[in-house]
C-alpha cells in the first residue's frame, strides 16, 4: 500500500466480552511510520459507543504526535 502512516487498534468495547484480565474498555493503539512506532494502552469508561469514540480520538492524537515528531 505504500502508506506513510498506519494506525492499529485492538480492544474490548463491550458491552460483553470483558474479563478480569481484559476488562471492557481496555484498548491498545499503535501508530507507526517507517521510522517510528508508538504503542499505548488505555482503559476507557462508558458504553460501547463512548469507548469507540475515545479510541478514535486518541488514535488521531497519536497520529498527529508522530507526524509532528517526524
Amino acid at each position: 500500500m505504500k502508506a506513510d502512516l498506519s494506525i492499529a487498534v485492538t480492544g474490548i468495547a463491550g458491552p460483553g466480552g470483558g474479563s478480569k484480565v481484559k476488562p471492557v474498555g481496555l484498548v491498545w493503539i499503535a501508530v507507526g511510520t517507517s521510522k517510528k512506532i508508538i504503542t499505548k494502552k488505555y482503559l476507557f469508561n462508558g458504553n460501547r459507543l463512548k469507548i469507540r469514540k475515545e479510541t478514535t480520538l486518541e488514535s488521531l492524537k497519536l497520529a498527529n504526535r508522530i507526524i509532528e515528531e517526524t
